[in-house]
């Protein structure tokens, strides 16, 4: 697999959160959708619409979930809202232009998204400034497909089953949320704290941990920081800059992803151009005559 295409992959998947034995951080309408096996768009109705790299401090591992005094229980009350408020849409789309450093590599691509909320991520991923067609690529709940331009071959999966041609597992809504600027991961609130301009709120699930940052006087996002309960594992900074109101609706444009995974560090750059919410999209996906079938 040629370097274009492996870059794909390192760019696309740190921010999928793998299984959990593994993770990596770092319409009124119904919407009608045909197989991209058979070569044919899916269309989503209109609807009326209304730098630098920051260090990664370990994140302890906690194995008990900490009793909050009468005080930080009335904060947690008070800002739970803040925390499960999620973007109301039907359709996203926007392009990411990235730039990524790695172990002995970089790269700048851009990518070309389409979203349907909860059910389908487009993305078409060049190089070059657009030049050079690397890949295609359509998410679903339960199914994986990409057209590789670069070897000539189509990938077809179920999304349980992606892992075996991916550094991680994949998971649909953590896809979702790298595009829109939402958190990564969900979870359930067990701390929080209160500080001059932000609230930082401590969010565990069985297999993580995550602090992330709001600022006090809008309400947004500010960052993320995700690692494993797991000693040693992979964790991750991300950071929201320049939000931007589009539709109603306040996107991050800027942000900045710093993954840690032993011994080795990735940082992306990430600009989102465009962005807008709900319009009609289509999510073509043809597959050429002459390319073959991957098998794994």
């Amino acid at each position: 697999m040629n370097r274009l295409f492996n870059l794909v992959l390192i760019i696309v998947v740190p921010f999928m959160l793998a299984s959990c034995n593994s993770r990596i951080f770092g319409g009124k309408k119904s919407k009608q959708t045909k197989s991209p096996a058979t070569g044919q768009s899916a269309k989503v109705p209109e609807q009326t619409a209304q730098s630098g790299v920051v260090g990664i401090t370990p994140i302890p591992v906690t194995t008990e979930v900490p009793v909050a005094t009468p005080g930080k229980a009335a904060l947690i009350s008070g800002l739970t809202p803040l925390w499960t408020k999620r973007m109301d849409y039907r359709t996203f789309t926007g392009k990411a232009k990235i730039s990524y450093e790695g172990p002995g590599n970089s790269a700048d691509f851009s990518a070309n998204f389409r979203i349907a909320k909860d059910s389908l991520v487009w993305a078409h991923i060049s190089a070059l400034g657009g030049i050079v067609s690397v890949a295609r690529i359509l998410v679903t709940q339960d199914s994986f497909f990409m057209v590789n331009y670069q070897q000539k071959e189509i990938t077809r999966l179920a999304i349980e089953d992606a892992g075996r041609i991916l550094p991680v597992a994949v998971k649909f809504r953590q896809l979702q949320n790298l595009f829109t600027g939402e958190p990564l991961a969900e979870g359930n609130i067990v701390g929080a704290d209160e500080k001059d301009s932000l609230w930082a709120l401590q969010i565990e699930d069985s297999s993580f941990t995550q602090t992330v940052s709001y600022a006090k006087n809008d309400s947004t996002l500010i960052s993320g920081s995700l690692g494993t309960r797991k000693p040693n594992g992979p964790q991750a900074l991300s950071n929201y800059f320049r939000y931007e109101l589009t539709g109603g609706k306040k996107v991050s444009t800027n942000r900045t992803i710093h993954i840690q995974n032993g011994v080795k560090n990735y940082l992306l750059e990430m600009e989102i151009v465009s962005p807008e919410f709900d319009k009609a999209l289509e999510f073509p996906f043809t597959v050429p005559k002459n390319y073959t079938l991957k098998n794994y």
